[in-house]
């Protein structure tokens, strides 16, 4: 065997075992969302710098929470949730809309609730029939943190594809390793402390010996449902209506499609228009995604004329996790007590007796 030869492989063997060492962190939080970023923020008040890491697929940063977060159709829809919301973050900047949802047929606009009928909502949708909350996400932050943000993010963000979570009895009294992480790269991390905004379902997907779980963690993580949607925000050239509200407008006056979701807005940026519509295929193809936002934009020409014509710049974000509902929160409580070291952040977070009823936004913000 030749020299060169001999040298790769005790390279690839060198390079195998490096990945397969265990590094050890205090504090692990997994998700690339709101969520994630403020209890980064929250744990840096309370914890050494060092012992805190924050595991994402993609990079994060402070543009990119404005487009996921600020833009798109108001998912905060609680008056009790932002009175709630204020309590903890003072500084917050929250405003309710003026006017309460409206739903178009017969070219023309009406209230719910009166003698014109709407379209069939479909799952959902009745979510928004509530008056909306806009916020500014920079107040939910103090302002040097917020000034600092993506430099704060990069100290602390590692992006890695997780494969496995691995609940482990630890034996060494200084690292307490109570969660082993592994990823697509063979590297592997070990954690006291676990925090995660996956989506409960996902989470479970990755958990290893599920059979020495408890039926609780298992129940909370499986009934948890996940639902996709497509958000756009669009900067316009001019005003299009300076109506405060919600309104649903039916992708069909013929079939029962759902509506597409849409709220005006000014803004420092200029002119907005938000727009949503839900996505309720497990694998939607992007040529039916692409056509349903062709479809959306001739729709919203016929209601509010010369919109295309008018776009500036969009914004356009598909999740096919953006809505979590049917959390059990009395299970999450009970895992609480069984798994001390693990949380659960965002829209699977545990809520307050009062607050169980709260969804998506709501969540994040009161957690």
């Amino acid at each position: 065997m030749s020299f060169g030869l001999l040298k790769h492989f005790k390279d690839q063997k060198k390079g195998f075992s490096e990945n397969n060492q265990v590094s050890f962190i205090g504090h692990v939080i997994l998700g690339s969302d709101l969520a994630s970023v403020l209890k980064l923020i929250e744990l840096r008040k309370n914890q050494s710098h060092e012992s805190i890491k924050l595991i994402s697929p993609r990079l994060i940063n402070k543009k990119l929470l404005v487009e996921t977060f600020q833009y798109g159709v108001n998912q905060l829809r609680s008056a009790d949730a932002v009175t709630e919301i204020y309590k903890k973050r003072f500084n917050a900047k929250i405003w309710p809309q003026t006017n309460p949802p409206q739903f178009y047929k017969d070219g023309k606009f009406h209230d719910f609730g009166g003698r014109a009928k709407p379209m069939e909502l479909v799952t959902g949708e009745d979510f928004f029939l509530n008056k909306g909350f806009r916020f500014e996400i920079s107040s939910l932050f103090e302002s040097e943190d917020w000034q600092n943000l993506d430099e704060i993010i990069s100290q602390h963000i590692d992006i890695r594809i997780l494969e496995g979570i691995e609940k482990t009895n630890s034996q060494d009294l200084v690292e307490k390793n109570e969660w082993l992480l592994t990823f697509k790269d063979f590297k592997k991390v070990s954690c006291e402390s676990l925090y995660s905004s996956l989506t409960p379902k996902k989470f479970l997907n990755l958990l290893k010996n599920k059979e020495s779980l408890t039926p609780d963690l298992i129940d909370f993580c499986s009934s948890a449902e996940s639902t996709g949607a497509m958000s756009m925000t669009w900067i316009m050239k001019k005003e299009l209506t300076s109506d405060s509200r919600t309104f649903f407008i039916p992708q069909s006056m013929t079939h029962e499609w759902g509506h597409f979701i849409v709220e005006f807005e000014n803004a420092a940026e200029g002119h907005l228009c938000h727009g949503l519509f839900y996505v309720h295929e497990e694998e939607p193809q992007s040529e039916d995604l692409a056509t349903k936002i062709k479809l959306m934009k001739r729709v919203l020409d016929r209601v509010f004329p010369d919109f295309e014509q008018n776009i500036k710049t969009e914004y356009i974000r598909f999740d096919e996790e953006m809505f979590v509902s049917g959390v059990k929160d009395n299970l999450n409580e009970q895992i609480s007590f069984d798994y001390p070291t693990l949380k659960f952040l965002g829209q699977s977070s545990l809520m307050r007796p009062q607050f169980v009823q709260e969804k998506f936004l709501a969540r994040i913000l009161l957690s």
